[in-house]
């Protein structure tokens, strides 16, 4: 029987961050992944002969570079560009804007289409400029104690700290800050551009994967994490983060084995981890097991029942985290361009009230007909991907529910196709002829392709009381109720996307228990 001193479920991302860093401690690590392929939702895989995707979700923006830097992943392949990749904001009248890195380029652009806006953009960044060290402060670092019974010394310094860089902002952007953080991201934009399209281009971030429409309370703090969090681009995309990852892990003397899929986390009689089964039976003995899967999926799923204590077992249950994206790849037989553009990320919407419309019926269990996407070619800087002269668009679908009423079929996810479609040619008209494969992802597909509960991308939604204490405050500091048992997946802080940092803190906060 095999033993090791940590087990980490899951080889995506974050499973292979903290990996990677407790093994380059030396201790005995050994990763266990489900799938025959490493990376999970960064995984690129073939969707269609001869074209490849870079993985599920393709925005690579908020990946730390402290990280890549910690665990030299550029001395292993890794490319990447410390600016934010251009994203190209389409308008169904043909018109769109491109936000760049550079604030005063893309304030002329906009000032094709409104020099109100145009300034407004400055004072934008100009405030985000200014409260981002607030922000990073707060989301670079392990969450603060805010368990008022058990509020120890350090935890108090820690949380006076941060009260003391708040206060730094000064008065006015502090009260400014404390204003915007719980409005509607709609209200919030609607009170500094004047342009539809454009407000809908920069708030959609703000609502991807979360179960919120722009009119929702608090969806300001998404597109204010979300904006001071996003510092560079990898190129390659997340495929390209994995490699790395793993060539880093493997160097770090990490174990990995693949089609290892966990049934069960094992308990010795004290009710500390003693290690897992895998399907099939076998048992591999542990200490330590880390877990980058969903929180539900880890107690939910991989105990026995009773193992839990009632309290545990019911605090995670009430974690939310309904789906509310679908996926769809596609292969195309020509270079592809968008509002007569070539470009490599964009995004739809048009205006506040049509992306509200789209969000109206997930509340009912059905599914819209002109949904919002969020799009990536990325054969515009990695051809490979393709035959030559062809493209590949990833799309990511948003306001598609999990629970869906009609129940997901072939036909079902046949339809949402070709709404999908629908949708981009009104973008680039033509492109249904040139679309020779198709892959559709509802959410079910992604819960079950994923492991991830309910389909949803971020392990659990980016709400205030679900993004400090993430999961539930018994488990915000990465380690549990259950001895042994670490969480180092996007269900704990600071959430999900592609970027590295619950693995990394995770991992820090597993070698401070030794």
């Amino acid at each position: 029987m095999s033993k090791y001193d940590i087990i980490v479920i899951g080889g995506g991302h974050n499973g292979l961050t903290t990996a990677t860093i407790l093994g380059k401690t030396g201790m005995n690590v050994l990763v266990v992944e489900k799938r025959t392929l490493l990376g999970g939702m960064a995984a690129g895989e073939e969707f269609h002969p001869g074209y490849f995707t870079t993985g599920l979700l393709h925005d690579t923006s908020g990946v730390r570079l402290d990280i890549i830097k910690e665990l030299e992943l550029e001395k292993h392949g890794l490319k990447v560009d410390k600016n934010r990749a251009n994203v190209t904001i389409l308008c169904n009248d043909g018109k769109s804007v491109t936000i760049q890195p550079d604030v005063n380029a893309t304030a002329t652009a906009i000032a094709n289409i409104s020099k109100n806006d145009s300034v407004a953009y400055r004072a934008y960044h100009e405030f985000l400029n200014k409260i981002s060290k607030v922000i990073n402060n707060l989301m670079d670092n392990p969450p603060p104690n805010i368990n008022v019974d058990n509020l120890t010394m350090a935890s108090l310094v820690v949380l006076i700290k941060k009260g003391l860089i708040l206060k730094g902002l000064g008065n006015k952007t502090m009260m400014e800050l404390l204003k915007v953080a719980p409005m509607c991201v709609a209200d919030f934009l609607n009170e500094k551009f004047e342009t539809d399209f454009i407000k809908a281009g920069l708030a959609a971030p703000a609502l991807y994967g979360s179960y919120a429409g722009p009119w929702s309370a608090y969806s300001t703090i998404n597109l204010l994490l979300w904006e001071c969090a996003s510092r560079c681009h990898i190129k390659r995309g997340p495929q390209g983060l994995i490699d790395a990852l793993q060539k880093v892990a493997q160097q770090a003397n990490v174990e990995i084995r693949t089609e290892a899929e966990v049934e069960k986390i094992l308990l010795n009689p004290e009710g500390a981890i003693r290690g897992v089964q895998l399907k099939g039976g076998e048992e591999i003995l542990a200490a330590k097991v880390a877990a980058s899967c969903t929180p539900k999926e880890t107690f939910l799923n991989l105990f026995d029942p009773f193992d839990l204590e009632y309290e545990l077992d019911y605090w995670i249950d009430k974690v939310r985290g309904r789906g509310t994206t679908a996926k769809v790849n596609l292969a195309i037989n020509k270079i592809i361009e968008f509002n007569g553009q070539l470009v490599e990320f964009a995004r739809t919407g048009n205006s506040f009230d049509e992306m509200e419309k789209a969000f109206d019926p997930v509340k009912y269990m059905e599914v819209t007909d002109s949904p919002f996407l969020d799009i990536h070619v990325p054969t515009r800087s990695n051809p490979d991907l393709a035959p030559d002269g062809h493209s590949v668009v990833s799309v990511l679908v948003h306001q598609i529910p999990y629970e869906f009423k009609a129940g997901w079929s072939v036909d079902t996810k046949k339809k949402l196709g070709k709404d999908v479609l629908k949708t981009l040619e009104i973008y680039s008209p033509g492109l249904n002829e040139t679309v020779v494969g198709m892959e559709v992802l509802s959410p079910a597909d992604l819960e079950n392709r994923y492991n991830l509960t309910q389909g949803h991308i971020y392990h659990g939604e980016h709400f205030v009381d679900q993004l400090i204490t993430r999961p539930i405050p018994a488990c915000s500091s990465y380690a549990t109720p259950i001895n042994g048992l670490f969480l180092c997946g996007s269900g704990s802080h600071p959430g999900g996307g592609i970027t590295c940092a619950p693995g990394s803190m995770a991992a820090k906060a597993i070698l401070k228990s030794k």
